[in-house]
């Protein structure tokens, strides 16, 4: 087994990995995105030339994330996925980051525990279909209001993930969101579409914003009423308690978000409604 880095021509058979576990967010459009910020960090592992697994692994300034870190059903539980995760981890630490964070589903926090990472919380997640509304307040979020949301990003976020907010506005710019009295933005929520569902975060709220499950509501109508989902730190109960109230199920055994190296709660603010993926944070 070999593991390298993705080239373009990998990005639609990466995206067919994560539709076969049923991750309904991750498309082609999100590895695109992952391959656009960092080819470097997008790996595929070949078995005698054929793909066997995945892993993005995605460098802030101070920290990075692993995400989509998945093995061919049939070469499970033989060590691939040991060996995806350290090449994952040798390539953040190489530029300097020891602060490494990932979310893992339960069955696989035994390994990550072995390669030294420590529970933080469970990173929950919600699905539902709000009732499509066009609430006043809400906007679409524009160019001119990215200083503002790039400064409140990076408050909530704790690191720098400029580069997706501005990917992810020039690509869905119907779905990107800010909550606006005239006060200035409050909030803002992006969105991005997934294979039969919507994908909603980060999702960044400010102490005291009006309403904000608002958002949710008014993505619903921009994505003409599909079915969203949503990542949430268990810690963040103010947004769960909001999404609750307006319907959403949260899944059955969610994943746990994990940390080695020094934990500065990366994305656990209360101001940090949702997360961005699964290999975002």
């Amino acid at each position: 087994m070999i593991i390298r880095s993705m080239t373009a021509e990998d990005l639609a058979s990466a995206a067919d990995f994560t539709a076969a576990e049923g991750w309904s967010s991750e498309t082609p459009a999100t590895f695109e995105s992952f391959f656009a910020h960092d080819a470097s960090g997008c790996f595929v592992a070949e078995d005698d030339g054929d793909p066997a697994g995945i892993c993005v692994a995605t460098p802030y300034g101070e920290s990075g994330f692993i995400g989509e870190l998945i093995v061919r059903p049939d070469l499970r539980n033989q060590g691939a996925g040991r060996r995806l995760l350290e090449h994952a981890m040798a390539y953040l630490t190489n530029q300097g980051i020891e602060e490494i964070h990932l979310d893992a589903v339960t069955r696989a926090v035994p390994l990550y525990e072995r390669m030294g990472y420590r529970r933080v919380c469970r990173s929950l997640r919600y699905t539902g279909s709000p009732a499509p509304a066009n609430p006043p307040g809400v906007r679409r979020m524009t160019a001119d209001d990215l200083p503002r949301v790039l400064a409140l990003d990076r408050e909530a976020f704790g690191d720098d993930r400029s580069f997706f907010l501005h990917h992810w506005l020039a690509a869905t710019p119907q779905l990107c969101l800010v909550l606006d009295y005239g006060r200035g933005v409050e909030s803002f929520l992006i969105g991005r579409q997934g294979h039969d569902s919507l994908a909603a975060g980060p999702w960044v709220v400010c102490p005291g914003a009006d309403d904000p499950g608002r958002m949710l509501a008014a993505l619903s109508a921009a994505g003409g009423g599909r079915t969203i989902g949503l990542g949430i730190l268990e810690t963040c109960e103010q947004a769960v308690a909001a999404v609750e109230s307006i319907g959403l199920r949260s899944h059955p055994d969610p994943p746990w978000r994990m940390v080695t190296g020094r934990d500065h709660r990366l994305g656990g603010s209360p101001w940090s409604w949702a997360v961005g993926s699964a290999a975002t944070g």
